[in-house]
């Protein structure tokens, strides 16, 4: 955890996809313990900020640190083993598992 006692933190981060920005400039922190929601209206960047710290969306600029430790330029599978994960919302579930399962799922390198 970073002296501040942020376990996560996005400095300035903007990524979209191709040339089209979906998020510009976003940062924020998230410390350990805490409870954090991102809320907004429909193409707002919810999505894209939340790929982008779990390495599906590439970012154009900015940081992402996790502990401490750069995540930008690591492979999404390397960042689930470091105990992030995106459990999608909708179709994107195991639509025959419980909530509970599929979040296990998404846990299951831990």
């Amino acid at each position: 955890m970073n002296e501040d006692g942020a376990l996560l933190r996005l400095e300035r981060v903007t990524a979209g996809y191709g040339p089209i920005v979906a998020v510009r400039d976003v940062s924020l922190e998230v410390h350990s313990g805490e409870i954090v929601a991102l809320l907004g209206a429909n193409g707002a960047g919810k999505s894209t900020t939340l790929m982008t710290i779990t390495g599906l969306v590439r970012a154009s600029a900015g940081k992402v640190l996790f502990d401490g430790e750069e995540l930008l330029r690591s492979r999404p599978e390397d960042i689930v083993r470091r105990g992030i994960a995106l459990a999608p919302e909708g179709r994107r579930i195991f639509s025959r598992l419980t909530v509970t399962e599929n979040l296990r799922v998404g846990a299951a390198t831990r």
